[in-house]
């Protein structure tokens, strides 16, 4: 299973969401930095080993490794380091031209992410049908488009899906599930409103779901307390938990 999550515009909380995200997925899972602005992970989370993150391994290695196809299923992985929270992390580019550089690859990355022997998770920063991990976005299980709980990130939001929705028709179905981060005591009533709004739009969108803004959290799951511990009892990793149990619940449905 591949699960894409974007902004639309640049919304904050995009790679903070698919950390928590991926250290409460229930089934072995590499969390993909993708954003071909370049991904920061690296930067704020220590590796298992307790230094930082090795930059020989990454996302610029596994675009080399795929250039002439795909040589093993497992090629994802391989690519894949510890984190001390318990993520395993494919880093990302650091630069946006070192993204430029990998042309035509991102469909045999998409292809690499589908053939893994585990769940990926995949960041793909801000999206629209130009984007060049367009190719990712249309190999999705669920594409979470991420969001501030705010009126106009919602409606840049709704804008923003009517493009990219467009550019997905023709690959077929995708499971979009909107994700706002915002007050915890308004989550409801925020997505019952995003809901509205995306129904108005003609947009077929799954619920929306809420996120905690919870940055005491993100910390120590960055400075790299496992969620299996008091932190998964946090508003930050229940989100998440619900998030993940919610496509669970959609794929029991479907098969």
């Amino acid at each position: 299973m591949l699960i894409g999550l974007a902004s639309v515009k640049g919304s904050p909380g995009v790679t903070s969401t698919a950390l928590a995200l991926a250290a409460v997925w229930p089934r072995p899972v590499v969390l993909l930095e993708a954003d071909p602005a370049g991904g920061d992970l690296a930067y704020r989370c220590r590796a298992a080993h307790g230094g930082p993150v090795y930059s020989q391994r990454g996302l610029l290695k596994l675009a080399a490794a795929v250039r002439g196809g795909l040589p093993s299923n497992d090629v994802l992985s391989n690519e894949a380091q510890l984190l001390a929270c318990g993520v395993n992390l494919v880093q990302g580019v650091t630069t946006a031209a070192q993204a430029r550089g990998f042309g035509g690859i991102w469909p045999t990355i998409a292809q690499a992410c589908t053939m893994a022997e585990v769940d990926v998770i995949a960041d793909l920063g801000r999206l629209d049908r130009t984007s060049p991990v367009m190719a990712l976005a249309q190999s999705t299980t669920y594409l979470l488009p991420v969001a501030s709980a705010t009126l106009e990130a919602a409606m840049h939001l709704t804008e923003g899906l009517q493009d990219v929705m467009g550019g997905l028709a023709q690959y077929g179905a995708v499971n979009i599930g909107p994700v706002l981060v915002g007050p915890d005591s308004q989550a409801a009533r925020d997505c019952a409103d995003l809901d509205d709004m995306l129904h108005r739009a003609g947009l077929p969108t799954l619920p929306a779901l809420p996120m905690p803004y919870d940055p005491k959290a993100l910390l120590r799951l960055e400075q790299g307390e496992k969620a299996s511990g008091r932190l998964g009892r946090t508003l930050l990793l229940r989100g998440a938990k619900a998030i993940a149990a919610s496509m669970g619940a959609v794929e029991a449905v479907s098969a």
